[in-house]
């Protein structure tokens, strides 16, 4: 007797280990995200953005171990200057501007560490698509009179590369730790020309950087529940849907934007079994002389298989 307990005790265990480590090594994600500022009580400059993602760990990245990471998200921005209802385009603090996109991103992690690069291939102007969705939205809701779109951004392809470093540290460990990052990025290409340095601190369960959802990497099903605070500073040298593009563009309405930018934000992470949830505040300072600074919303969920 006390050997068939033994024998049903190490079966279930088996089983137990098996179902665990097969619910580990999930390697794949779909998201959906949106970003939003009419939720905020507004409606101008970054106006939303509408996203879906899809995510893979490899099984073996370049550099021989098992931390790379692949990336393709498409999706369409949209953007609008603060007077909306004007048919004057002489006094917009911005063009209108729509933008299609495909991004492709590669990354790997070391210890404590996460090296990004992305490359993004897109169009602005009418055939992003984003100023007929925006205009068909509103009349669907009809909540608030739908923006003009007089004087967009003339149609124009794009491609640009981004480059991102994480630098991380841990101050206190779970349950309630408390991680510190420097994250800075560039951007070089015919859209945006920038450098950044930004600087999050992270509250909570977390997962070490190469696993974890505030990074949007797979790898670990290990529930995780933080917050995060984030500070930088941008300096533009471009921006492609201010200026138009860089190589040259003879849209009506073209504006200078500020080469400083200041960046602030919080969210909120939730990582349970298969499924990770965001919510996201952001907070701009202009980005043109004549605009105000801005804040949205980020919301985003994800499932992984």
């Amino acid at each position: 007797m006390k050997v068939k307990l033994r024998v049903l005790f190490l079966s279930i265990s088996s089983l137990i280990c098996a179902f665990s480590f097969g619910q580990d090594v999930l390697t794949n994600q779909i998201e959906l995200s949106h970003d939003n500022d009419f939720i905020l009580l507004s409606d101008r400059y970054y106006s939303s953005g509408l996203f879906i993602s899809y995510r893979k760990k490899l099984a073996k990245e370049l550099f021989g171990n098992d931390n790379g990471q692949l990336d393709f998200k498409l999706g369409q921005e949209v953007y609008t200057p603060k007077q909306t209802q004007s048919e004057n385009s002489a006094v917009f603090d911005r063009p209108y501007a729509g933008f299609l996109g495909l991004h492709t991103r590669y990354s790997f992690a070391a210890k404590n560490q996460l090296f990004e690069t992305t490359l993004l291939l897109g169009l602005a102007g009418i055939n992003s698509g984003a100023g007929g969705f925006q205009r068909w939205y509103h009349k669907v809701i009809a909540i608030s009179d739908s923006p003009l779109w007089i004087d967009e951004l003339q149609n124009s392809f794009h491609t640009n590369i981004y480059g991102t470093y994480t630098k991380e540290w841990e101050l206190a460990p779970i349950p309630f730790g408390v991680r510190v990052a420097l994250k800075p990025s560039f951007a070089l290409g015919t859209r945006d020309v920038f450098v950044a340095q930004e600087a999050i601190a992270f509250f909570g369960r977390r997962n070490a950087i190469n696993t974890s959802i505030a990074n949007h990497r797979l790898g670990s099903q290990e529930r995780e529940v933080f917050f995060a605070l984030r500070a930088g500073v941008k300096y533009v040298l471009h921006n492609g849907l201010i200026e138009g593009n860089l190589f040259g563009d003879s849209s009506p309405v073209l504006k200078t934007p500020e080469n400083i930018l200041l960046l602030l934000g919080f969210d909120f992470y939730h990582r349970f079994n298969k499924n990770d949830y965001k919510i996201g505040i952001r907070f701009n300072s202009r980005e043109t002389g004549n605009a105000k600074a801005h804040k949205y919303l980020q919301l985003a969920y994800a499932l992984s298989f």
